[in-house]
């Protein structure tokens, strides 16, 4: 018999909501900002963002709040850093 947390767990451990979140970040940032801000990575309570632009990036650390509300990831710390980004795959 398959507990009644199984799926949940599972879907935790392979990083699912990861992604769900990811994709939603990255839906508000192409609205906000688009082709100018790439949502990269979501790891250990950090949402890493890149963007090529200084002032893209100045403008994401004033708007956290609001961003990571937006992206219902209020525990979650925002991480800019400027470079380049790619298409996603």
């Amino acid at each position: 018999m398959i507990e009644a947390d199984y799926f949940a767990r599972k879907r935790q451990e392979l990083g699912f909501d990861r992604m769900d979140a990811l994709q939603l970040a990255q839906a508000w940032l192409d609205a906000q900002y688009p082709k100018q801000a790439r949502a990269k990575k979501l790891h250990q309570g950090v949402l890493r963002v890149v963007t090529p632009n200084a002032s893209v990036a100045s403008e994401l650390r004033m708007r956290q709040v609001e961003f990571m509300a937006a992206v219902k990831l209020a525990d979650t710390r925002l991480a800019v850093s400027i470079g380049t980004i790619s298409e996603p795959v």
